[in-house]
């Protein structure tokens, strides 16, 4: 008897997908086992093993109707919260001992970083699976997107630094475009990548004039002779190293690509935007200008002074006369970054540690008000978009109404919530440091900021239509229940106890100044 083997058949296909997963499990298994108790930093190497393997699925299956969708986004999803349970074992433990310097500092943010690329995937699967946008593509993106933000967690060196943002980059820009069906999305990432790309161009540029200042991109090397030198080319460098950043972060006036793309993306990418992958940029901010351009204070610091008071003003006015949800959200994302921008202006320990406590606090709950948002649109055809659209949504779906009220509360930093510390805390270092006119401006601003959410609530309570058919479906849903019953836990736990997160942040703070 001959036995003759179809290649195209689907009993082989299976097989093989099985032997590859179970190749890729085995070799990131090992890397684990052996590598991880000497050198915390494979994480970026097993990241890249388990992108190489999900390459070559996709090279051999990706046209195939059956396995062209491989569970890439589960196997990510284990393995971030094996190793962040893994990195609190080994190294949260003691958040006391600042002796390791700057490795420590970013061991720490990487940390924080895989708690909320966990939450995010975790918080929008069920909206890939039920929207069927669960393709090949989006795993491998999704794993490009970890992996460039975990070098930028560690990077020390400029020539890293733009590889990592423009890896980084280039994922978000096809992110942004995903949904290729929609004319508005395309628009949206299309004008992205246009900004993006001239912004990449003067950010290589502000590296090369500081390259021609110092004769060197080393971190630490730079930060022993920035109190040397100072030309204009240094000037000029590290103030297109500012715009550039300033520009990724979506801060005022280099927002107006924010707006659009997170209105024309699908759901779960603007949640991915929003959240995790900002973090690293702000903890890039942060060793950059706190600590190697620190002699230089005086000039950058009225810099983020005014983006930061420009981006409040502009995102707390400009979402009152917003009527669609996500744009809505965009422009708070926006007064939010100056927010935290306000923490780096002000340029002392104390800010710093207000600063870092601001961002966590902030990535919570911009993934729970996501999560939130993606929960109730699941069983929904298209996205409602209009605010008009959610009026009536609390005589119809109680529970999740009172939930989305109390993060819309946390957001705009109603006492005695977690928003209200992170903001509190913040104007409170810009208090010590003397800067009582513009302590006063934000007050009033964020008071009238408070406008736009407390209409939003209005309709979902108090205005009556027969247009809104949003009926929240009582089918269960495993990863976006988790995940906001988990954060709904964490931002009350840091209500309740807010010195937890504090005193990790003073830790942090120290370390770097």
């Amino acid at each position: 008897m001959v036995y003759t083997l179809d290649l195209k058949s689907s009993a082989f296909k299976r097989k093989c997908s099985n032997h590859l997963h179970r190749i890729s499990f085995l070799l990131v298994s090992l890397f684990v086992w052996i590598n991880t108790l000497s050198s915390v930093n494979i994480i970026a190497f097993i990241v890249a093993v388990i992108l190489l393997t999900s390459l070559c699925f996709g090279v051999l299956f990706s046209s195939s109707e059956r396995l062209g969708q491989p569970n890439a986004l589960n196997a990510l999803l284990i393995f971030s919260l094996f190793l962040t349970l893994l990195l609190i074992y080994l190294f949260g433990c003691d958040f006391t001992d600042i002796s390791n310097g700057s490795y420590f500092f970013s061991q720490h943010f990487q940390l924080i970083f895989l708690w909320l690329i966990s939450l995010v995937i975790l918080a929008t699967r069920d909206f890939i699976s039920v929207r069927k946008i669960a393709k090949f593509e989006y795993d491998i993106l999704m794993l490009f997107v970890f992996l460039s933000s975990v070098c930028l967690c560690f990077c020390d060196d400029f020539l890293l630094l733009y590889l990592a943002i423009e890896l980084q980059s280039l994922c978000f820009y096809t992110f942004a475009t995903f949904n290729r069906t929609s004319e508005f999305s395309t628009e949206s990432g299309l004008k992205y990548f246009i900004f993006g790309a001239i912004i990449s161009c003067l950010l290589l540029l502000g590296f090369s004039f500081i390259y021609l200042s110092f004769g060197s991109t080393s971190f630490e090397f730079l930060t022993c002779l920035s109190q040397e030198t100072g030309d204009s080319f240094l000037f000029l460098g590290y103030l297109f190293v500012l715009i550039a950043l300033l520009f990724k972060v979506g801060s005022a006036p280099f927002h107006s690509w924010l707006c659009d793309v997170y209105d024309g993306a699908i759901t779960s990418v603007t949640l991915l935007f929003a959240s995790a992958p900002k973090v690293i940029i702000f903890s890039i901010i942060f060793k950059l200008f706190l600590v190697v351009f620190n002699d230089f204070k005086e000039i950058w610091s009225s810099i983020f002074f005014f983006a930061s008071v420009l981006s409040i003003v502009i995102g707390s006015i400009s979402a009152i006369f917003q009527k669609r949800l996500k744009r809505l959200f965009a422009y708070s994302t926006i007064s939010h970054t100056g927010f935290i921008l306000l923490g780096i202006a002000a340029a002392s320990v104390n800010s710093a540690s207000s600063l870092i406590f601001y961002i966590v606090i902030y990535a919570f709950l911009t993934i729970l008000m996501f999560s939130l948002l993606i929960f109730s649109i699941l069983t929904q055809t298209n996205f409602p978009a209009y605010l008009a659209n959610w009026t009536s949504l609390g005589l119809r779906n109680f529970v999740f109404v009172i939930s989305f009220t109390f993060v819309l509360f946390a957001i705009a930093g109603i006492p005695p919530l977690s928003g209200f510390f992170s903001k509190f805390l913040i104007l409170l270092s810009v208090i010590i440091e003397e800067y009582y006119v513009t302590s006063l401006l934000i007050v009033i601003i964020s008071s009238i900021a408070s406008f736009y959410y407390i209409r939003l609530i209005k309709a979902f309570f108090f205005v009556k239509s027969s247009k809104n058919n949003i009926w929240i479906s009582t089918k269960k849903r495993q990863g976006s229940e988790f995940s906001i019953g988990l954060l709904l836990y964490l931002n009350l736990t840091f209500a309740i106890f807010p010195e937890l997160l504090l005193n990790i942040s003073t830790s942090l703070s120290l370390i770097m100044l």
